[in-house]
C-alpha cells in the first residue's frame, strides 16, 4: 500500500474516532497532572512536617535536638527542597522569636531560655530574620521602658539579645542608646534628690540640670525640684556661711554664698557678706614658708626637716592659723598663730602634752570643739593673790618660779611628781612669802580653771 493511501486511512480513521481519542488524550494528561500535583503536595507535606517538628523542638528549648535536626536535614534534603524549607521554616522561627520577645519583656520566661531560644536561631545558618518586626518590637520596648513599664535590666538585656540575631547588625542601636540614655539620666535625677534631702542644694541642683528633655517626666519633676532647691538654699547657705565665717573659714563662707549668687543677682545682703568675707580672707596673708620660719625662730632651730599643714580658725573672734608642725615626717606639736600679733600656742593638757618650751602660750581644745587659751602668768599671780585675802591669810609676796625652783620647797618630790603626772594643767609655781622666820609655801595654780592647790608636807591639796 503506497504511504499516501495509508496516510488518508489514518485520517479517516482519527476523523471518525474524533470523540474516543480527545477522551483518550484528556484521560492521559489528568493522568498526568495528577501524578505532578501528587508529587509536589507529598514533596509540600514533607516540608511542612519537618518544619512542624523542627520548630516544636525550639518551642520546647530542645535546642541541641533542634539543632541536630536541622543539619540532617540539610544532608538529606536536594538543594531545591532546602530552600523551601528555610522559607517556610524562617516565617514560623520569626514568630516564636517575636512572642518568646514578648514573653521575656513580660517576665514569662527567663534571660537564659530567651538566649538560648536566640543562639539556636543563629546557629541554622540560613533562617532568614524579619529585622522589621524586630524593630517594632524594640520601639514597644524603648517606649515601655520610658514609662516605667519595664525595668532598665529587662530593657537593655532584650536590646543586647536581640541585636545578636544574625543579619540584626546595628538597626536596634538607637533604641539601644535611647534607654542608656533615659538610665543615666534618672540616675542622676536620683542622685540630685538624695543631695536635695540631706541640703546639698548646689549639688542637687547642678544634677537636675544635668536630667535630659526627652525623659519629659523627669525633665518636668527635675524643673520643679530645681526651683524647690533655690527657694530653700538661701537661709540655709547664709547660716552654713555665717558659721563658717565665725570659725575664720573664708574661703569655705565665700563658697557658700557663690552658690547662692547666680539666683539671687540682686541680693544686697549676699552682696555686703561676700564683701565681708572677702575682707576676713585678705587679714590671712602668712604663707607655709612665713609660719615656719616664725616657728623655727621662736625655737631657736633651723628649718631643716620641718613641715605643716595649717588650717584658718576663728577663735573668739580672732583670726589664728591652726598649725599641725612635723619634723621628718613626725608630728611634734599643735600650734596656733595668732594672724595679727604672731605669737604662737602650743598645745598643752592632761591628755596630750607635746613639752613645747617656746610658745608665748598653750591652748587646748574641750570634749566639745571649744579651744581655750591657757591664764597668762599675771592672771593666775593675781587669782593666788584674791584666794589668800579670801581666807585673810597675810603675805608679803608672790612670785611665779619654775618647776626646779620649787623642789627645795617640797618634802617629797615622788608626791608632786605623781600629782602632777595626772594635773598637767597645774603648770604654774607659785611661792608665797609669809613674812620673816616663816617659810615660803609652794602652791600650784592650773593655767586654765585658775584651780589653786597648796603643798603640805607629803601631800597636795585643794586649797
Amino acid at each position: 500500500m503506497k504511504l499516501r493511501e495509508l496516510l488518508d486511512k489514518f485520517a479517516d480513521f482519527i476523523d471518525n474516532n474524533r470523540e474516543n481519542i480527545t477522551k483518550f488524550l484528556l484521560v492521559i494528561l489528568a493522568s498526568i497532572s495528577l501524578m505532578i500535583v501528587f508529587f509536589i503536595s507529598s514533596d509540600e507535606m514533607s516540608i511542612s512536617k519537618e518544619v512542624d517538628h523542627l520548630v516544636k523542638n525550639i518551642e520546647s528549648r530542645k535546642y541541641q535536638i533542634a539543632y541536630d535536626y536541622y543539619e540532617g536535614l540539610k544532608t538529606n534534603f536536594s538543594d531545591s527542597k532546602m530552600k523551601r524549607f528555610n522559607k517556610s521554616v524562617s516565617k514560623k522561627i520569626n514568630s516564636v522569636i517575636i512572642n518568646n520577645g514578648d514573653k521575656y519583656i513580660n517576665g514569662q520566661i527567663t534571660k537564659e531560655q530567651y538566649i538560648g531560644l536566640i543562639n539556636t536561631t543563629n546557629a541554622l545558618s540560613e533562617i532568614s530574620i524579619n529585622v522589621e518586626n524586630l524593630i517594632e518590637q524594640a520601639k514597644r520596648v524603648d517606649e515601655m521602658y520610658l514609662q516605667e513599664n519595664i525595668s532598665y535590666d529587662v530593657a537593655l538585656s532584650y536590646m543586647n539579645i536581640a541585636s545578636s540575631l544574625n543579619g540584626v547588625n546595628e538597626e536596634l542601636d538607637d533604641y539601644k542608646q535611647n534607654i542608656k540614655d533615659f538610665y543615666e539620666s534618672r540616675a542622676v535625677y536620683e542622685e540630685a534628690t538624695n543631695n536635695q534631702q540631706v541640703k546639698k542644694y548646689h549639688e542637687a541642683i547642678e544634677g537636675y540640670n544635668k536630667v535630659s528633655d526627652k525623659d519629659k517626666k523627669y525633665y518636668k519633676l527635675a524643673k520643679m525640684a530645681k526651683e524647690e532647691c533655690i527657694n530653700i538654699m538661701y537661709d540655709y547657705y547664709i547660716q552654713k556661711a555665717t558659721e563658717a565665717n565665725e570659725k575664720g573659714n573664708y574661703d569655705e563662707a565665700i563658697k557658700y554664698i557663690s552658690y547662692l549668687k547666680p539666683y539671687y543677682q540682686d541680693d544686697e545682703k549676699i552682696a555686703s557678706l561676700e564683701s565681708e568675707y572677702q575682707e576676713n580672707l585678705e587679714l590671712y596673708t602668712m604663707s607655709t614658708d612665713d609660719i615656719i620660719g616664725l616657728i623655727s625662730k621662736k625655737m631657736e632651730s633651723g628649718r631643716e626637716g620641718l613641715s605643716i599643714n595649717s588650717y584658718q580658725q576663728m577663735i573668739n573672734g580672732g583670726k589664728f592659723y591652726y598649725v599641725e608642725l612635723y619634723k621628718y615626717d613626725t608630728l611634734i606639736d599643735e600650734i596656733l598663730v595668732d594672724s595679727k600679733t604672731k605669737k604662737i600656742y602650743s598645745y598643752k593638757s592632761n591628755d596630750k602634752d607635746y613639752n613645747a618650751t617656746y610658745s608665748d602660750g598653750y591652748f587646748k581644745v574641750t570634749p566639745n570643739g571649744e579651744f581655750r587659751f591657757a591664764l597668762s602668768e599675771g592672771e593666775c599671780s593675781f587669782a593666788l593673790e584674791n584666794k589668800l585675802k579670801e581666807k585673810d591669810e597675810t603675805f608679803k609676796s608672790i612670785e611665779i618660779v619654775s618647776d626646779q625652783n620649787s623642789n627645795k620647797y617640797v618634802k617629797n618630790n615622788q608626791v608632786l611628781k605623781g600629782f602632777l603626772k595626772s594635773n598637767k594643767n597645774a603648770y604654774y609655781y607659785a611661792l608665797v612669802n609669809k613674812g620673816f622666820f616663816k617659810k615660803k609655801e609652794l602652791y600650784l595654780i592650773d593655767m586654765y580653771t585658775k584651780n589653786i592647790y597648796k603643798v603640805e608636807n607629803d601631800k597636795v591639796v585643794n586649797y
